[in-house]
């Protein structure tokens, strides 16, 4: 009997893959080979970054990176596998996806030190950290990402003030829609609350269009609060 063939589906789109005949780039870390398989759309993911851990996939990924849209950074982030629907990996990509739009805005001047800062305070904030602690480790990601474009410490004025504001903004925000915690809405709302603030009080224009509601990872979280939270939609 004939095996029937295996098909295989984008993890970026979610359409069947084709297996194509020749080159192909990476849609992750750019880099360009002979593709195995790509779907319809284009998108190629390469073997490296298919079996990437998520600091590496991030990392890759925005250091290739020309977006200047930090919720498309984080939305195309969170499609891979590597990051989880709940996890401190979301934190990272929070952190990561706003540095990266900052650096391809020509805004701020950002390079490895700024990111390897950010990975060195983001990964403090552990799993399950907004229970047990009662921060979200995706505001902690904001405030240390305004911390070190500001070059705040614990004796700065305006600067530390700054980080705290822009970090119980996202708190509160979270604390209101309430419920079980979600990944993915605290990534949302920190992003979206980080652009804003940016531009308001450091006069720094970067600018986000992608809307995430109707929240595509909704169906992942068996916690998720549908209704209640302002990003869950039908698809």
């Amino acid at each position: 009997m004939e095996e029937a063939e295996v098909q295989y589906f984008c993890i970026i789109c979610g359409k069947p893959l084709d297996s194509p005949s020749g080159e192909a780039a990476c849609s992750y870390c750019g880099k360009r080979e002979r593709a195995d398989y790509v779907c319809p759309d284009g998108h190629y993911v390469c073997e490296a970054c298919r079996l990437a851990s998520a600091q590496d996939l991030v990392w890759k990924t925005c250091e290739a990176s020309k977006e200047t849209d930090p919720m498309q950074i984080a939305l195309f982030l969170m499609k891979h596998p590597a990051i989880p629907v709940h996890g401190s990996e979301n934190h990272l990509v929070t952190a990561y996806s706003l540095l990266t739009a900052l650096r391809n805005s020509g805004e701020v001047r950002v390079g490895k030190p700024e990111f390897h800062k950010a990975n060195q305070r983001v990964k403090r904030a552990s799993h399950g950290i907004c229970g047990e602690w009662g921060v979200c480790g995706c505001a902690i990601a904001v405030g240390a990402i305004l911390s070190i474009i500001t070059g705040a410490t614990y004796l700065s004025d305006r600067e530390r003030s700054l980080a705290l504001r822009v970090a119980s903004k996202i708190l509160d925000e979270i604390a209101q829609i309430g419920g079980p915690r979600c990944c993915k809405m605290a990534t949302y709302v920190a992003i979206r609350v980080a652009v804003e603030f940016f531009a308001r009080e450091l006069s720094i224009p970067i600018q986000t269009s992608t809307n995430p509601k109707p929240c595509i990872f909704s169906k992942s979280n068996t916690e998720c609060l549908k209704g209640r939270c302002p990003y869950y939609g039908e698809e």
